[in-house]
């Protein structure tokens, strides 16, 4: 069961057939700025609302997956998405991935937040003991994010991601409970 988690300046509900059925949801999943960095040709290349579907709901009836929809407390605006994924209770560890689709929200704090909200609740609710992150080095405020966090880099697999017209590095990144940041600086 997913729960709600309450950040200072988001929410993450469980992702439900509400989100995936907003029509903002899937033009963000259309939209080349937001999917630029997410690693995922398919996306890039212009995905089906049916393939869609079926990813949300695999993760929303996965039992090793959490998937959030992230909304902006001050309007309870949907803005974005959040996933732990992986999750492995005898390893203690999960993996964290995140989509903060709404470019007006971009720069807010919203995902170093959500992430934060998140983090908080699966080191202390969950009883995990690392989580780990995997992002295209392109996607240079999101490292930032990451690293504000607690993170370390890894692992660096150079030039590894398509990007464009060539190629990136794909950032490996790790955090365990005594690193991570709960509380905001």
């Amino acid at each position: 069961m997913t729960p709600r988690l309450d950040g200072s300046s988001t929410w993450l509900a469980p992702f439900g057939r509400e989100h995936l059925d907003d029509p903002r949801y899937y033009a963000w999943l259309r939209d080349y700025d937001v999917v630029k960095t997410i690693n995922r040709p398919d996306y890039v290349a212009g995905v089906l609302f049916s393939e869609v579907e079926r990813y949300c709901e695999a993760v929303m009836a996965s039992k090793t997956d959490l998937f959030w929809a992230i909304h902006w407390r001050e309007s309870g605006l949907f803005i974005g998405t959040l996933k732990a994924g992986s999750i492995n209770p005898h390893a203690g560890t999960a993996d964290i991935g995140i989509l903060v689709g709404d470019r007006t929200m971009w720069g807010k704090g919203a995902a170093t937040d959500a992430i934060r909200a998140c983090g908080t609740y699966l080191f202390r609710g969950l009883g995990l003991r690392k989580l780990t992150a995997g992002l295209m080095s392109v996607n240079e405020p999101m490292l930032k994010v990451f690293l504000k966090l607690g993170f370390v880099v890894e692992g660096t697999l150079r030039r590894q991601d398509r990007f464009e017209d060539g190629y990136c590095d794909h950032i490996y990144l790790g955090c365990f409970a005594d690193e991570f940041r709960f509380e905001r600086a």
